[in-house]
């Protein structure tokens, strides 16, 4: 059984419920593994201050990596530690294709999520999960245009583009592997975010766990989606949840139940603290 020192987490769909919420059972195994001497790592698509306020105030989290691997960030003083971000040229150029086509698209800057008002009026018509709508309103900075936030040294985190035809986000996959200096993942059924080339929830739990002094082989990654797949394939133990994709779940050494069914808890005592619960 391998020692793991560190636990990295995707949140949406792994750890956190339908409901966005943290079980008491997940909980639970994240303070008895914090309490071993473990390492717990939020790794999130999100920029940090879309993330909900319990899990930036969450005791347990001395680090969080945000931003699909944009940014490591120290959670007592809100500081980045690391960061590989997209060039203010390359980020709008991206802007730019996403205008001519006409999708959805939000930049994250420094933390933030900043968006434009003509998509807030109308999230669901450009392709928002109905049950997604409140969170967008709640986290989301609405500025008249992108070029208000990118200044002469501004780096961008991540660059959301949500869909509501997918023939369109095939074609702009292509685009952008081809045609731009980026990254290009996703972690819901119609977007595509686009990320500084080489930045990955891997590399910057890569990073960290050096930091920190400890291997790869003594981390446990957990996530559900395509922007998981770096750190599972990197990490010491690579977990999948039920509901995440079919490739995630191939690619990883063991499949637990879902983000609802308190999955990571169940990775937690199975293979780090070495105890059915």
């Amino acid at each position: 059984m391998k020692n793991i020192k560190m636990i990295a987490t995707d949140l949406d769909g792994t750890l956190f419920t339908d409901d966005k919420k943290i079980s008491a059972g997940n909980l639970k195994a994240i303070s008895e593994a914090v309490k071993a001497g473990v390492h717990f790592v939020p790794a999130t698509g999100r920029a940090l201050y879309t993330m909900p306020q319990d899990m930036k105030e969450l005791e347990y989290a001395d680090y969080a990596v945000t931003s699909n691997g944009a940014a490591v960030i120290d959670m007592k003083s809100r500081k980045p530690i690391y960061k590989k971000q997209i060039d203010l040229e390359t980020a709008r150029s991206v802007l730019s294709h996403a205008a001519k086509i006409g999708i959805m698209v939000e930049i994250f800057v420094d933390g933030r999520a900043y968006t434009l008002e003509k998509y807030m009026n109308d999230l669901v018509g450009y392709g928002v999960n109905p049950r997604f709508v409140k969170w967008y309103t709640d986290t989301r900075i609405v500025v008249d245009k992108y070029d208000n936030i990118l200044k002469k040294d501004t780096t961008v985190e991540n660059i959301n583009m949500i869909f509501t035809d997918n023939d369109v986000r095939v074609e702009t996959y292509k685009y952008l592997t081809e045609h731009e200096n980026v990254e290009v993942t996703n972690s819901i059924g119609n977007n595509l975010e686009a990320g500084a080339k080489g930045c990955s929830k891997g590399e910057a739990v890569a990073f960290l766990a050096e930091r920190l002094g400890i291997t790869m082989d003594n981390v446990m990654c957990l996530g559900d989606n395509y922007n998981d797949m770096d750190m599972i394939k990197r990490a010491g133990i690579g977990i999948a949840v039920a509901n995440g994709e079919d490739n995630i779940k191939s690619a990883a050494d063991y499949v637990a139940k879902s983000n609802n069914d308190d999955g990571f808890a169940e990775a937690v005592y199975k293979f780090v603290l070495n105890r059915r619960e």
